[in-house]
C-alpha cells in the first residue's frame, strides 16, 4: 500500500539565511473508481486523495452520493491493471444486482479535487440535501472543557503531526452519555471531504452507521460536509474552522448542532 507521506529536501529561509533541510510532505494521488454491475461498466469518479484507507473512502463516497445504502451493496473490490501491472490508484467496484444504479445525476464527468467535495456533479439537482439515516442525538454537554479535549485530539493525529498538511475527521463515540475518545476512529486526508468519506465508510462497514457520537473536523465547514453528516445521521459537528452560510442553513434545516472556531477557551455556536 502507498505511504501517506514522503520525505523531500527543501530550503528553510529565515532572516535571510538559507538552510537545506529534510521535510515530510503529505501525499496526494488520484484514485479512479469504476462501477460494474452486470454488463454496465463506467468510471464513477476520479478523486484526488491521500493514499490509504481507500476501501473506506470508496464506501463513504458511494454512500454519500446515494449510489449505495449499505455496505452489503458492494460485492467486491478489484484493483485494475495498467500496462499489465496492478494499479493501486484504480478501483473496480462490483455492485450487487439489488442496487438501483441510476448514474444520470450521480456520475462525475471530470475529476473531483481534494479541496472540493462536489466537483464533477453534472446537474444542480445532484446537490439537493437528503437524509437517509435517522439522526442520532447525543447526551453529552458541549462546554469549553469538552471542546478543548476534542481540539487536542485532532491536533495529535499522526499525518497532521508529521506534515501539517492533512485534514482530520473523527467520530467521538458516545455510549449512554459517556464519551470514549480512546476508541474513537479518526481518518486523515489532504481533502476535507475525503477524510469525512473515509470516516463514514468505516462506520458504514463496521456498524452500519449505528454508533452515536460527535463529528469533529479539523478545517472549515462547507455545505458538502454538512450534507455528508446529515446523510450519515450525525447530529453534532464540531470544527476548528469557520462555516459557510449554506452550511449553517443546511444544519438548521436538519436540526444539526453546528460549532465552529473551536478553541481552548471559546467556540462559536451557529445552530442549537
Amino acid at each position: 500500500m502507498n505511504k501517506s507521506q514522503v520525505t523531500i529536501s527543501r530550503f528553510k529561509v529565515k532572516n535571510g539565511v538559507k538552510e537545506l533541510q529534510q521535510d515530510k510532505i503529505a501525499m496526494e494521488e488520484p484514485l479512479q473508481i469504476r462501477l460494474v454491475q452486470g454488463d454496465l461498466s463506467e468510471v464513477f469518479s476520479i478523486t484526488l486523495r491521500t493514499p490509504g484507507h481507500d476501501y473506506e473512502l470508496t464506501y463513504g463516497l458511494l454512500f454519500s452520493e446515494g449510489v449505495i445504502s449499505s455496505a452489503c451493496d458492494i460485492e467486491s473490490f478489484e484493483l485494475e491493471q495498467l500496462d499489465g501491472r496492478i494499479s493501486v490508484n484504480q478501483f473496480t467496484v462490483m455492485l450487487s444486482p439489488n442496487v438501483n444504479l441510476d448514474l444520470n445525476n450521480k456520475i462525475r464527468r471530470y475529476p473531483s479535487y481534494s479541496g472540493c467535495g462536489i466537483c464533477g456533479k453534472t446537474s444542480i439537482q445532484a446537490l439537493e440535501l437528503r437524509q437517509t439515516r435517522q439522526t442520532k442525538a447525543i447526551l453529552s454537554k458541549l462546554d469549553n472543557q469538552l471542546i478543548q479535549s476534542l481540539r487536542h485530539t485532532l491536533a495529535g493525529q499522526p499525518l497532521f503531526s508529521s506534515t501539517g498538511g492533512s485534514h482530520v475527521a473523527g467520530l467521538i463515540y458516545e455510549n449512554n452519555g459517556v464519551l470514549d475518545i480512546k476508541n474513537s476512529p479518526f481518518f486523515e486526508d489532504v481533502g476535507r471531504h475525503n477524510a469525512l468519506d473515509k470516516l463514514i465508510g468505516h462506520e458504514l462497514h463496521q456498524n452500519n452507521l449505528s454508533q452515536t457520537g460527535i463529528l469533529v473536523l479539523s478545517g472549515r465547514i462547507g455545505y458538502e460536509l454538512v450534507q455528508k453528516a446529515v446523510i450519515a445521521g450525525f447530529s453534532v459537528i464540531v470544527a476548528l474552522g469557520a462555516p459557510s452560510n449554506l452550511a449553517i442553513k443546511a444544519a438548521n434545516q436538519f436540526n444539526i448542532t453546528l460549532i465552529g472556531f473551536a478553541k481552548d477557551d471559546s467556540f462559536n455556536l451557529y445552530t442549537c
